[in-house]
Formats: structure tokens, sequence, C-alpha cells
């Protein structure tokens, strides 16, 4: 189990295909890129891939205003093949990008 303590750092919940993970992270696309890494180690050619990744920021519950709805959160979209680049996985990410078209 890891904990994530959200009063010293970032957290991020990433989506793509039929996965998600929570993960510590500076930015949205360092959470993507470590996301992408970490699945591929443990699921390689068996992990599902979509074209884009999703990404919403776990906030502080205290810091969030009182008329906060779930319409509130904050969310990112971004290219897998560009995540798979940022990885250094440029022959994977080029494949991706030739099967989607994005």
């Amino acid at each position: 189990m890891f904990i994530l303590d959200l009063t010293k750092n970032s957290g991020y919940i990433v989506k793509c295909a039929d996965w998600s993970v929570v993960v510590q992270a500076d930015s949205a696309e360092e959470a993507c890129t470590m996301s992408l890494v970490s699945m591929l180690e443990s699921y390689d050619k068996s992990l599902k891939l979509s074209s884009v990744m999703i990404t919403q920021k776990i906030n502080e519950l205290e810091h969030l205003p009182d008329d906060f709805t779930d319409e509130d959160y904050y969310v990112e979209y971004h290219s897998v093949s560009r995540m798979l680049a940022n990885a250094g996985l440029h022959e994977l990410s080029s494949n991706v990008k030739y099967i989607f078209g994005a």
C-alpha cells in the first residue's frame, strides 16, 4: 500500500482504455508518463490503450469551496502517443499514432 499525503504532494487519477491508477506527480503529463511506464512494465503486450488518457487532479478536500459539486472536477485529456514519446517509447508512440491517427 502507498499512502498519498495530499498536504505535501499532488495526486492524479489517470484513466486510459479499461484501466485507471492513482499517481503522485508534479504535473498531469508526468502522471500520464509514469502511469504508462508502470502499466507497460506490469502488463506488457496485454495492456489496452486508447488514443487519449484522462487525468483528474486530486486536491485536499478541506481546500475545496463549500458549493463544490462533481461538475467542478478539473479533467484534462492527453494524447497517448505523446505520453509514450515523453517516456522515450518512440516506436510504440509511432505505432499508436498510426493506428489511432492522433
